[in-house]
């Protein structure tokens, strides 16, 4: 289980200016067709006109059952705006991907920068500074995983893969690619922002669970009281590292493969406390400080397109370092992991007219367990969360596309099912959006999870939040 995500405001003067930072929940809608430009052929090349996409988004969200503590969190209402600018000009290139959003209900607004980067021109090879996504790996961008590049999870259904920030050196050919990132800075994963509240570490979000107040020490329950220590913005920003990736064949047609590998920050921030007792009272004092640690990651590809079906067959390993804390503190120890998936992607072109997309895909985890330890590396009796990982044995299908045209307008459907076995649960996503008009949509979806029994794994993510079913609908304004 990720437990990071306190540090949103430390990293507000990184990329945004707001005060507070969180992720972006609102799907993508399909962009208007063309991307809209003033043109003047009469400017020089310096004098371009910028390449433009933008979408507004209002909507309510409606959870089926209230959380006794925060009943404000069962409705809420979001209107989030999303820009994103291509600047070309006769020797460089410029573009940031920026949104911004504020809740009405909870007060709060937010603002993140998925990417912003400078790029020199070239037909072949470039160099890109900034921060910039790429396709490291198959398996962790199909899954979510984290693992190479990482994500915003304000809400873990809706998650935002963002960039890597530093220096890339791209030379990429149609059959032929070799990719090398540098950098000196660390952006981690975030998601809902925790404070201290009445001795606990809360959030104003159901998808963010908090650690036990509750342990077991000399036959006795004491309640735990937590308080965070933030360190200097720096030690945690000031963590470079280094990955190449390596591709072969052209992934549109015929056989292909990928290799990546990187020395690089685990994006998930890791965790270490220090608890104080007193002995006449059945307390415990835990103060939980954010750490970086680092891993040596490698992921494979390998893959045959062929017309309209494209498969995949992906390995991830990830080996984190183990950090000792100082004395008198405990320290996450992430387990090394080895995720294996094989998937296919086709459209259904051959069987109907309209384009409907389809994914199958399957997900194997090994591994990827934390272990609380202390500084001579002895387990702890206590540990904060067991697992980094959401989903370990699943199977998942996707559907998206143009089902159905209402009054000759097309109505898109999105649908996801997911089913993991380890935890004998599943996951259900549905999306509807209807286009009355090229640039506006209505939006109506709902999200379902489930267990088959409650009793079997109880901190597997699909148990802890099966509570969280929901539904919501807006509009869409795409420009």
């Amino acid at each position: 289980m990720r437990g990071t995500t306190y540090l949103l405001a430390l990293l507000i003067g990184v990329f945004a200016g707001s005060n507070s930072i969180a992720a972006e929940t609102s799907l993508k809608m399909p962009k208007a067709e063309g991307i809209s430009t003033i043109k003047n052929p009469e400017k020089s090349d310096d004098s371009r006109p910028a390449h433009v996409y933008g979408q507004i988004r209002l909507e309510g969200m409606q959870y089926f059952t209230p959380v006794p503590d925060a009943p404000r969190l069962t409705y809420s209402q979001l209107l989030s705006a999303r820009l994103s600018v291509l600047k070309e000009t006769g020797w460089l290139d410029a573009a940031f991907d920026v949104t911004g959003g504020t809740y009405f209900s909870r007060g709060q607004t937010h603002m993140i920068m998925h990417e912003a980067y400078i790029a020199s021109k070239g037909e072949t090879f470039k160099v890109f500074a900034g921060r910039k996504k790429k396709d490291w790996s198959d398996i962790d961008h199909r899954w979510n995983l984290g693992v190479w590049q990482p994500y915003l999870t304000l809400d873990s259904l809706r998650p935002e893969e963002e960039g890597l920030t530093g220096l890339f050196f791209d030379y990429n050919e149609k059959n032929y690619q070799v990719l090398a990132m540098v950098t000196p800075i660390f952006i981690p994963s975030m998601g809902p922002d925790v404070r201290e509240e009445g001795g606990g570490l809360v959030a104003d979000s159901r998808w963010y669970r908090a650690p036990s107040r509750n342990l077991d020490f000399n036959a006795r329950v004491n309640t735990v009281y937590y308080k965070l220590d933030i360190p200097e913005q720096a030690k945690l920003v000031n963590n470079g590292g280094a990955s190449l990736m390596t591709r072969l064949g052209d992934k549109s047609k015929g056989t292909w493969a990928v290799v990546s590998a990187g020395y690089l920050p685990v994006n998930d921030l890791i965790l270490k406390r220090q608890a104080f007792k007193q002995t006449s009272d059945d307390k415990l004092d835990v103060t939980v400080s954010p750490a970086v640690t680092y891993h040596r990651v490698a992921s494979v590809d390998v893959g045959y397109s062929f017309k309209a079906v494209k498969t995949t067959f992906s390995v991830l390993r990830d080996e984190p370092e183990i950090r000792l804390p100082e004395e008198e503190w405990v320290i996450q120890k992430l387990e090394p992991l080895q995720a294996y998936s094989v998937a296919a992607d086709f459209v259904l072109t051959e069987i109907i007219t309209r384009p409907i997309a389809v994914q199958v895909a399957y997900l194997k985890v090994d591994g990827g367990g934390i272990e609380d330890i202390d500084s001579k590396g002895t387990a702890d009796d206590f540990t904060l969360y067991d697992s980094r990982m959401k989903f370990t044995n699943s199977l998942m299908l996707r559907l998206e596309g143009q089902v159905a045209t209402w009054f000759k307008r097309p109505l898109v459907t999105r649908i996801k099912y997911l089913y993991d076995y380890d935890q004998r649960g599943s996951l259900l996503n549905t999306e509807f959006q209807y286009f009355p008009t090229q640039k506006w949509a209505v939006v109506l979806g709902g999200d379902v999870l489930g267990v088959q029994d409650e009793g079997h794994d109880p901190s597997g993510f699909l148990n802890q939040f099966r509570a969280n079913d929901r539904f919501y609908g807006g509009m869409t304004y795409v420009f």
